[in-house]
């Protein structure tokens, strides 16, 4: 419908020229049939000549309802109906995306493996171990020091790695800012938006996207809103309508004038 409408506005010259065109040819008609009725001699003449005046007086307030309609189409409703025209024609991603932070598992720490000993008093008496060679009596004694060191030896329990500490991004205006997601923080599927968009003469807010972090440009719309938030879903988006790797997220809130404070940056890493 709003589209219906801005084509209207759009063409609304075109619309008044041709009712003008109409409206003089509606005048010529009337100065024939006065012509005609003041020449008539029959009364079935001047009956025609009525019927045809009636039917110029129609069409005029035909042409005048027309051009009235477009005049309020072209004025009021094309102003009204101008955000959710500009929506529309923007390019939207396929699905729109909730953060999961990842955590980094720990490294497994090897076991220490006790190296069995030779006897001492085997070696001092030139027994089978001063070669080298191990009796059954040394091997069983190498096996009991090598499971009492494991033993006391303990196996470090892994721990958990903290989360990461989630900073919300810094905004200049308080009428534009975003909460979630964080600053630099991991994503992945989909993803609540949180934030606030408000301002003293609201129009509508958007909210733009561009690669690589802390983008100075080249923002794309991805998704917007005509009613003012405060501290709440701005929207929902899905991160595997793009791709992986760092991204700038950019809330804008527009006035009623065109205008709007600085936007709120924030760049993610979206790991799906």
């Amino acid at each position: 419908m709003g589209i219906v409408i801005q084509y209207v506005a759009n063409y609304a010259p075109w619309i008044y020229a041709i009712c003008g065109l109409v409206a003089l040819y509606q005048l010529y008609r009337i100065w024939l049939v006065r012509g005609e009725r003041k020449q008539a001699v029959f009364s079935l003449e001047r009956e025609k000549a009525v019927h045809d005046t009636y039917s110029i007086f129609g069409v005029a307030l035909v042409l005048l309802v027309v051009m009235g309609f477009t005049y309020f189409i072209s004025t009021t409703l094309a102003s009204a109906v101008q955000p959710l025209v500009r929506e529309a024609l923007q390019p939207t991603p396929a699905l729109p995306f909730m953060l999961t932070p990842t955590n980094t598992p720990l490294a497994v720490t090897a076991t220490p493996t006790a190296t069995p000993t030779l006897d001492p008093d085997a070696i001092a008496g030139g027994g089978p171990e001063a070669d080298g060679t191990p009796t059954p009596l040394a091997e069983a004694e190498a096996l009991a020091t090598a499971e009492a060191a494991a033993a006391e030896t303990p196996t470090p329990e892994p721990t958990a790695t903290p989360a990461p500490v989630v900073l919300a991004p810094s905004c200049a205006d308080s009428r534009a800012v975003l909460f979630r997601p964080g600053q630099n923080e991991v994503v992945r599927g989909v993803v609540n938006i949180i934030g606030r968009a408000t301002h003293e003469s609201f129009q509508y807010y958007k909210i733009e996207y561009a690669p690589g972090a802390n983008a100075g440009g080249g923002f794309a719309y991805l998704t917007g809103g005509n009613s003012p938030v405060e501290n709440g879903v701005l929207a929902s988006v899905d991160t595997t309508a793009l791709g992986n790797g760092e991204w700038t997220l950019q809330l804008v809130v527009v006035d009623q004038t065109g205008n709007w404070p600085p936007p709120c940056q924030v760049t993610i890493t979206i790991q799906n």
